[in-house]
């Protein structure tokens, strides 16, 4: 390992004390452990965990038939992330981890209820805050020239994903939910229709990014209405006037009046 990646990953550490504890198998990734760790902990620092809440530990391995997050722990208590990104295509490879570091920040439950398009849509929109972000960070701020030289490729490969969705407004959402509810219902995973989602969500929270902190595991009632589900996300949070499920609550029921 290079001098100048030792002391890069050892800020790092230092700066971002919320970072879990990763073990990596750098195997058929094409890249170092030093340069694989670094994009972890730089998508890492972008989504900390709730007040007094520390992500398990992790490891993170290569796969062909990934990404995929295993609800079984390693022999070491760690949940393992498997996923396909090789050869430094870094844009693919922090879409790919901050998607399933959103699956465990929800909760990591195998359970299919009728809800779960939502934790589908935030993984997304977590993929693309995170390429938007570390491509604007890296500008000034880049963990080395190499990574400060790729940045425009992360807002690219952005601009490709939302390219493919239908684009919801304020004013458009509530209608295009109502009529895909059941779809959503019945396939969560369906990615053009939770991916329209994304493109409501991801101005939102790239204005207000601290509401990342309010991703805790979701509820996993099959009988709960979007909206039950909303309040009972909210009511497991400490007070919160400005809240993410309340704001989802807002984009898609306009009309309605929250639960106290």
């Amino acid at each position: 390992m290079s001098p100048l990646l030792l002391v890069t990953l050892l800020l790092l550490s230092l700066t971002h004390p919320c970072s879990a504890q990763i073990r990596i198998n750098p195997r058929h990734f094409g890249m170092s452990e030093g340069e694989i760790r670094i994009l972890l902990q730089a998508t890492l620092q972008l989504f900390p965990p709730p007040e007094n809440q520390q992500l398990p530990p992790l490891f993170i391995s290569h796969h062909p038939d990934g990404p995929i997050t295993l609800f079984e722990r390693t022999p070491r208590g760690e949940i393992a992330i498997q996923l396909s990104s090789k050869n430094r295509y870094h844009a693919q490879f922090i879409y790919q981890f901050a998607h399933e570091l959103t699956h465990i920040r929800c909760g990591l439950n195998p359970s299919q209820h009728q809800n779960k398009w939502l934790e589908e849509s935030l993984c997304e929109t977590a993929s693309l805050f995170a390429l938007r972000k570390l491509s604007s960070h890296w500008e000034k701020n880049a963990p080395n020239p190499t990574l400060q030289k790729y940045r425009t490729h992360l807002a690219d490969y952005a601009q490709k994903v939302l390219n493919t969705r239908h684009h919801l407004t304020v004013s458009t959402a509530p209608a295009f939910y109502q009529k895909h509810r059941d779809t959503l219902h019945q396939n969560p995973t369906n990615r053009p229709l939770n991916g329209a989602f994304t493109t409501l969500f991801l101005p939102h929270l790239e204005a207000h990014p601290r509401q990342w902190k309010h991703l805790i595991p979701l509820p996993q009632h099959q009988e709960l209405s979007l909206t039950q589900f909303l309040n009972t996300w909210q009511n497991a949070l400490p007070s919160h006037n400005h809240s993410l499920p309340k704001k989802i609550q807002d984009l898609l029921f306009p009309t309605q009046v929250h639960s106290k």
